[in-house]
């Protein structure tokens, strides 16, 4: 039932009691000034998304998918919706043999000096068991049949991972476990470590889990035991690595809150983000700030007791990282639903806040409302700001590259639309991903604006007249992960895992004399086990040039391309397109935090 308007300044008093409703608006003005001003106030004066924020980080921690961290952080986030008066389900999409657990990561060298080190491991990789302290030996070739039997007791180092068969071999021959030097140290960021993981070990039996622990030691710690060894020192190191396989099943699921419409409880708004993170640190910009900032624009909508037309539902995704599994699985399960959802608003890809959006012409037609009122009571949370506060990116065609949830939802037609941020955050060089993802890194002011921005568009998408225009959606593809469609960029070709199907003339995998077919084996002489090593192993090879070899039919060939001719990783959400992971995101001021960048001294959290 729509109720009838109410005078202003009645409407203040009644929200300063907390207890009027903010009432439906006619379908010829979806928000009305009363109920921005409202939103506005709620969202800048009142906000509670840093204390939601500090509640994920620090009493939940880190949330890969699979882990009891991520099943604690859906309880938590199901009782906060619950707490705002919404509906919520725990809703499944999928269900993995063995849990995955990380504890303390501990690395020293006790001699010939004591050194602590900063260590992490990939996810779904072994433990040590307790405390092993051993020797240190340089990793031998797998053919090497004397040098394998002398790791026997001993720690191996690489400079990289060791081939599948170099590990085989030693764990074979009783090695303590494979030390390395820890992935993505650049000039700008010389400690920098990025850990990732393959989900496919959660599929296996118990008796199957690895049991062979692979360490990664940052870089400038690892080049100076690397070094201990070169002069022929004798050299030990101790670990402990408190990594954990518990048997399942453990279930995973999406956190669906749903605030029901009043007039067409059909048709639905999607405000979204991804609650799971890698396993390194807390997991704040990738995505806690996107989780809180969702969770935040439902708390403001509940606060003002507001009845829209359309139902808002407030998703957390499960399993973005391994691929979007979670938005997938809930396109999958709702399918015959799609074409009664009007919009999905994601917010992923760190603390900046939101000022932009890419939509189509029509789209933006519809939402000249939202555009109004977000500039008329939002002021720029960076004083020195002098553009809009908020805008359309207007573009033609609404496509979903794979870099984050929405895609899910494009590839089924249906309008998927990520927050395009700018700011002093430097996400894809510093926070992503990274030892530094830590909650000292948000931004307060920033996380505020977006919330209260994401409310204002939640509720003015649910009044429209008509559901968003979809016309320029180009359904099909997206919901991939993004190591491929990253790979796919730096390629200029359609890759299938590492086979191309497809290859751009005049593109880089072309002036490679790549043909279609063709796959990817190595990078930098380094086996290929996962998409996302290429970029790792492109960066750690030394020179100015990077040497790919590929596999043609029975015979292999290499190639080389020069750095400078590769695109930076960090810049794919550069030009923010209506289907990017997260708009451009460029720093305004890429200087860390006050204690960024530095060496942090252990591994644990």
């Amino acid at each position: 039932m729509r109720l009838r308007a109410v005078p202003v300044a009645l409407f203040l008093t009644s929200l300063l009691a907390a207890q009027a409703a903010v009432p439906t608006p006619p379908a010829a003005n979806p928000l009305p000034d009363a109920g921005a001003d409202a939103i506005a106030k709620e969202g800048i004066e009142n906000s509670q998304v840093m204390r939601l924020l500090r509640d994920l980080c620090g009493k939940v921690g880190h949330r890969l998918t699979g882990s009891d961290n991520f099943t604690k952080a859906c309880d938590w986030a199901k009782a906060e919706f619950e707490a705002m008066g919404l509906e919520v389900e725990l809703e499944k999409w999928g269900e993995w043999k063995l849990a995955w657990n990380r504890g303390a990561w501990i690395g020293r060298v006790t001699k010939p000096v004591a050194m602590d080190m900063y260590v992490a491991t990939d996810a779904w990789t072994a433990g040590t068991k307790g405390l092993q302290q051993g020797a240190v030996v340089k990793a031998p070739k797998a053919d090497d049949a004397e040098a394998v039997k002398a790791t026997a007791g001993k720690w191996t180092i690489s400079k990289g991972k060791p081939s599948a068969a170099v590990r085989k071999a030693i764990e074979a021959a009783g090695a303590l476990g494979c030390v390395y030097r820890a992935g993505d140290p650049d000039k700008k960021f010389p400690t920098r470590v990025r850990v990732f993981g393959n989900q496919q070990t959660a599929m296996k039996a118990l008796a199957d889990a690895p049991t062979f622990p692979e360490i990664a030691v940052q870089a400038d710690h690892f080049d100076a035991l690397l070094a201990m060894v070169d002069e022929g020192k004798d050299v030990a190191c101790e670990f402990d690595i408190q990594n954990s396989f518990r048997e399942g099943p453990i279930e995973l699921h999406n956190v669906v809150a749903t605030l029901k419409g009043s007039e067409k409880p059909d048709e639905v708004v999607i405000v979204s983000s991804h609650l799971d993170s890698w396993h390194q640190k807390q997991g704040t910009t990738d995505n806690g700030t996107g989780s809180t900032t969702t969770m935040e624009a439902a708390r403001i909508l509940t606060k003002l007791g507001v009845k829209p037309l359309r139902t808002i539902k407030f998703c957390l995704w499960g399993g973005e990282e391994q691929g979007l599994l979670g938005s997938r699985g809930y396109v999958q399960r709702h399918r015959t639903d799609m074409t009664k959802v009007s919009a999905v608003f994601n917010h992923d890809t760190g603390t900046n806040w939101a000022q932009s959006i890419g939509v189509s012409q029509a789209m933006a037609d519809q939402l000249a409302p939202l555009l109004a009122q977000a500039n008329r009571v939002l002021k720029a949370p960076d004083a020195d700001w002098d553009k809009p506060v908020f805008e359309f990116n207007v573009q033609q065609r609404v496509t979903g590259g794979g870099g984050s949830d929405h895609a899910s939802f494009i590839a089924a037609g249906v309008p998927g639309l990520n927050w395009n941020l700018k700011g002093r955050s430097n996400y894809f060089e510093y926070t992503w991903h990274t030892q530094w993802d830590t909650i000292d890194v948000a931004i307060e002011e920033y996380q505020r604006h977006t919330a209260t921005l994401i409310a204002l568009a939640a509720l003015t998408t649910a009044n429209l007249p008509a559901m968003l225009d979809r016309a320029a959606v180009s359904a099909g593809g997206g919901g991939g992960n993004q190591s491929a469609a990253f790979a796919a960029a730096w390629f200029e070709a359609e890759m299938e895992e590492f086979t191309f199907k497809s290859v751009k003339e005049g593109g880089r995998a072309a002036k490679m004399g790549v043909q279609k077919g063709d796959v990817l084996k190595k990078v930098g002489g380094q086996d290929l086990e996962r998409l996302r090593q290429i970029f790792q192993f492109a960066r750690e090879t030394e020179g100015d040039s990077v040497t790919f070899t590929f596999q043609r039919g029975d015979k292999a060939f290499e190639a080389k391309m020069k750095k400078d001719d590769l695109p930076q990783q960090q810049r794919r959400g550069a030009g923010g397109g209506a289907g990017g992971r997260g708009g451009d995101n460029t720093p305004r001021d890429t200087v860390p935090p006050a204690g960024g960048g530095g060496a942090p001294r252990s591994g644990g959290d």
